[in-house]
């Protein structure tokens, strides 16, 4: 049975909880609950963590219910982590206490936690096949585990489904990766078994430079050797800063120069093997799903795309032969592994953009760094989410290429809801939102958390957000609007009256020992900022280690409140990853030209929790809707 033709018919083409009866059900009260759960949006885009210490009362007393905190005290954060992600929920029908004699969790509590799960699309993880291959060490140098479990299970789900394809049409399917990196998936996918045709499209040069070096040592290409007059290299060679002339076993009249890579697979030479793969890699800056000018350009018009091709160059390990213009081009499937942010989006794009595009398999990644269609979001709360520049900065765009691609998201209104209770939603009322504090929170992986990394996790969150309560009170940063009656609102804490967050960034493993060394670490980065350093020096001259340790004593229980609550935001998140994700299907079915369209799961969570796939296979030509 075909990979193709069997999700639609076999199984659901979303991923659900065995509670939902349809997608079309679970789509309506997933909007539905995102856009009216107060509690919901606060821990998905209203809460920021900066803020947490610096407000009257604090967020962790502002968010969440009093019955809710009380149990909170009562256990432990791997207590709280346990029944966020692991309990089974029905052992807590049976009283007040359990059986330990802890009191049992507010039905409230349980109620969210219920609802919560039940709205996450499902990540159970089955290979596509029984008899994946290994991948063999030549091809798996430079990778990590991580990456190997990602690339052997990408590669063989791509090669199922590319295969079906070219049954589906009678014709071969080469292999568009958008954002190809290093190159590992092509690499693969062009190597024995699955000897497929790739294309590769990666706008850094360096790491086109990087993957064909490794296609020589997978056997992929051959190292081009050059004739030099060995004379004048032997002299050129000395005269280089008076470095010596090279032992006589290294002076050769054929010298490999690296850089420039030819394929053992070239037609132009008697060593094209058609059976086997090719690597073909085009240096662009993808900025749209416009591929044919891209794939084609000696055939476009590039001008009538809105894309930059100012820096198009193509680097070919291995080139088919020459294509005869007068027929039609060859069919591709676009595939992305992990491609952050509209890069995605353009994968999608792509099936519906381009003739000679067939079907895309786009697993995505980085949901923070996509932009907003819908423009600003509105809070029924505002005083938990003030203007931000960085919010704003994203959350007003209204970039055509953002989230949400689907007219289902653009177009949706909760029944029973007005425009003042829709948070996540556009000026007017309608569509989805999701700003960027909740599509970070998207990436989290809470299902891997382990006692000890979640301890040194929380820790480093602490100790940020206890510094940020340090410099507001020293004034290096300040509170907007910062009016004393406002006592219910307040704002991010910023370093100017636009509430620009001051960055501290990365620190040395040595500085989250203890909090002292922390404030050290961080001000040390500080004061040498260009701009805002020598006001910085001045106003923590008197930041004694007395002071910094009084800070931690008087502070130091809201550690565990913030632990909490930053475990229900990620916990809460998992909703967010599956509204982008059922978006980005829902986009697909919306299509006239997409035959079938679903959602898999290609990895195992705990080695690549980004594991849902988007898969759309377009109509063939007697499929399609008369025009």
């Amino acid at each position: 049975m075909s990979l193709g033709e069997s999700k639609p018919h076999k199984r659901p083409s979303l991923p659900l909880h065995p509670d939902w009866t349809s997608e079309d059900e679970y789509v309506q009260s997933l909007l539905s609950f995102a856009t009216t759960s107060d509690l919901f949006r606060n821990l998905c885009g209203g809460v920021h963590i900066l803020d947490f210490l610096t407000r009257e009362p604090d967020l962790y007393t502002h968010v969440l219910p009093q019955d809710w905190r009380d149990w909170f005290d009562l256990v432990t954060i791997d207590d709280v982590l346990d029944l966020l992600l692991r309990e089974d929920l029905s052992k807590f029908e049976n009283g007040p206490r359990q059986p330990d004699g802890r009191p049992t969790p507010p039905q409230t509590l349980l109620d969210y936690i219920r609802t919560i799960r039940v709205h996450y699309l499902q990540r159970q993880f089955q290979p596509v096949s029984d008899t994946i291959p290994d991948m063999p060490r030549h091809i798996s140098v430079g990778m990590k585990t991580k990456k190997v479990h990602e690339v052997t299970n990408f590669a063989a789900y791509v090669d199922k489904l590319s295969s079906e394809v070219s049954e589906r049409l009678q014709e071969p399917v080469s292999v568009v990766d958008f954002g190809s990196g290093q190159n590992y998936l092509g690499r693969t996918l062009a190597s024995p078994p699955y000897n497929k045709h790739v294309i590769a499209i990666e706008r850094r040069h360096h790491n086109i430079a990087g993957a064909q070096a490794m296609d020589v040592h997978a056997k992929l290409a051959k190292k081009e050797k050059i004739m030099r007059n060995k004379k004048e290299w032997k002299r050129q060679l000395a005269l280089n800063n008076g470095m010596p002339t090279p032992p006589p076993e290294e002076q050769t009249d054929e010298c490999p120069v690296p850089d420039v890579i030819l394929s053992s697979n070239d037609p132009s030479t008697n060593e094209f093997d058609p059976s086997k793969g090719s690597m073909t890699y085009i240096e662009h800056d993808v900025k749209d799903g416009h591929l044919e000018n891209i794939l084609y350009p000696d055939e476009h018009d590039v001008s009538e795309y809105d894309t930059d091709v100012e820096h198009l160059s193509e680097y070919t390990n291995s080139n088919n032969p020459t294509e005869d213009t007068t027929h039609s081009k060859a069919k591709a499937m676009v595939i992305s592994l992990h491609s952050c942010g509209n890069l995605s989006h353009h994968g999608l794009r792509s099936l519906t953009l381009n003739p000679s595009i067939s079907a895309v398999a786009i697993i995505g990644c980085c949901y923070n760094l996509l932009t907003e269609r819908l423009g600003p979001a509105s809070y029924k709360l505002p005083q938990l989410r003030p203007n931000h520049p960085r919010l704003e900065a994203t959350g007003s765009a209204y970039d055509p290429h953002g989230f949400p691609m689907s007219r289902t998201l653009e177009s949706f209104t909760p029944a029973d809801s007005t425009l003042a209770d829709l948070p996540h939603a556009s000026g007017d009322g309608t569509g989805v939102k999701l700003n960027i504090t909740a599509r970070m929170m998207a990436v989290q992986a809470p299902y891997n958390w382990g006692p000890d990394d979640s301890e040194a996790f929380f820790r480093r969150h602490f100790y940020r957000t206890l510094l940020q309560r340090i410099l507001l009170d020293l004034g290096v940063v300040h509170q907007y609007p910062n009016d004393p009656a406002d006592l219910a609102g307040g704002s991010i804490t910023g370093r100017d009256t636009c509430g620009t967050p001051l960055i501290v960034g990365s620190l040395r493993k040595s500085c989250f020992t203890n909090f002292r060394a922390y404030v050290h670490g961080a001000l040390a980065k500080l004061v040498n900022d260009p701009i805002d350093g020598p006001m910085i020096r001045e106003e923590t001259r008197d930041l004694t280690d007395d002071v910094i340790d009084d800070y931690e004593k008087k502070w130091g229980y809201a550690k565990k409140n913030l632990a909490v609550i930053w475990s229900l935001m990620a916990f809460s998140a998992g909703v967010v990853e599956s509204i982008i994700v059922t978006d980005r299907w829902l986009f697909l079915r919306e299509q006239d030209c997409v035959k079938d369209a679903w959602v898999d799961i290609v990895f195992d969570y705990k080695h690549s929790p980004r594991n849902f796939v988007v898969v759309g296979i377009k109509k063939e030509t007697d499929d399609a809707p008369p025009t």
